[in-house]
């Protein structure tokens, strides 16, 4: 071997050695870098899996308080549904006592009672009547939001339902105010609950009447066809407010007050008291007309109103006709709990 030979094996085993120095420490270097990933790796894996925890226990104290807040809101609807049952039965009952003996006092069976006394006991009886009237009203209200009313559902001729509501409420009107009534001819029936039905013309022509002093109050009723949302004869509010289909739309026009233009989007809340406030009449809670609502929302009807101030105004009420609510499968009974569904 020659000396040159020895001197390249000599460098050749240097840079080897240098080399593999060179590659351990990169190993090592690595071997360091992924420790310290694994390391940081697992420190977050268990701020994760302590945040899990404290995530599950935080859904754990929810679902304790969900259940607690379920159970408070059982027993106040418990306590309420009681509460109405308790008034129906003992505050109905003694003011039925009062308006009786005040109506028997008035009619003169107990004697003469002298100018006095009769004015103020006619004051008794009117302001007893005004009383039930309002219990009667938030115990409807209470029923037909909570359940405990069932809708008997059932063709219902018009032309005789209008005729006998009129009929009711005629002794209402004053001599300077005409109650007409211009209903379709073989304008079909429409379907739905007659005793609820007529309930809600009987709200409509009362308030008309009550707050038209002079002048006309005209209950009309005509079938309309809905074809991609506009109607036949009608405008709707809007393109879409009624379904498709034939509905029966009764519609209670007067020329009284009208309502003020920003509370018509009100009118049909409870205790709103638009027209109340516009005549200074300390009578009367607001509760008529969220009632009326409330019963269109069960027949799977609409209501909207039209108005202007000092010039009247205009409550249309649509309801299914009987001949397209047949071939649309409509269930015979509903109970309130289940029927809120708008047109």
């Amino acid at each position: 071997m020659q000396p040159g030979d020895i001197a390249l094996i000599s460098v050749i085993a240097l840079l080897l050695s240098v080399g593999y120095n060179v590659v351990q420490a990169m190993r090592m270097r690595r071997l360091r870098a992924d420790a310290d990933a694994v390391a940081d790796l697992s420190a977050h894996l268990e701020s994760v899996r302590r945040e899990m925890i404290g995530v599950r226990t935080d859904l754990a104290n929810e679902r304790q308080a969900v259940e607690a807040l379920t159970e408070e809101l059982a027993e106040v609807g418990q306590t309420r549904g009681t509460f109405f049952d308790n008034m129906g039965y003992y505050v109905r009952t003694p003011l039925n006592l009062i308006i009786g003996y005040s109506e028997l006092l008035l009619s003169g069976a107990y004697g003469d009672l002298g100018d006095v006394p009769r004015e103020r006991i006619t004051v008794i009886g009117r302001s007893g009547s005004d009383l039930l009237t309002y219990i009667t009203d938030m115990i409807e209200l209470h029923r037909l939001n909570y359940g405990g009313i069932e809708l008997q559902f059932k063709p219902v001729d018009v032309l005789p339902l209008v005729e006998s509501v009129i009929a009711e409420v005629k002794q209402q009107s004053t001599k300077d105010v005409t109650l007409q009534q211009q209903v379709e001819s073989d304008i079909g029936p429409l379907l739905g609950d007659p005793a609820r039905v007529a309930q809600v013309l009987r709200q409509l022509l009362t308030n008309a009447l009550r707050f038209t002093k002079r002048g006309s109050v005209m209950i009309d009723a005509h079938l309309v066809r809905v074809q991609n949302g506009v109607a036949s004869q009608m405008e709707l509010p809007t393109i879409g407010w009624l379904s498709d289909g034939d509905w029966i739309v009764l519609s209670v026009h007067d020329t009284g007050i009208g309502i003020r233009t920003e509370d018509q989007a009100s009118i049909f809340d409870t205790f709103y008291r638009a027209h109340l406030d516009q005549t200074n009449d300390e009578r009367g809670l607001g509760l008529g007309l969220a009632i009326v609502k409330r019963l269109v929302e069960l027949h799977h009807g609409a209501i909207w109103v039209k108005s202007a101030e000092k010039q009247g105004s205009t409550f249309f009420v649509a309801l299914r006709a009987y001949r397209d609510a047949r071939s649309k499968d409509a269930p015979g009974t509903i109970a309130t709990e289940s029927a809120s569904n708008r047109a």
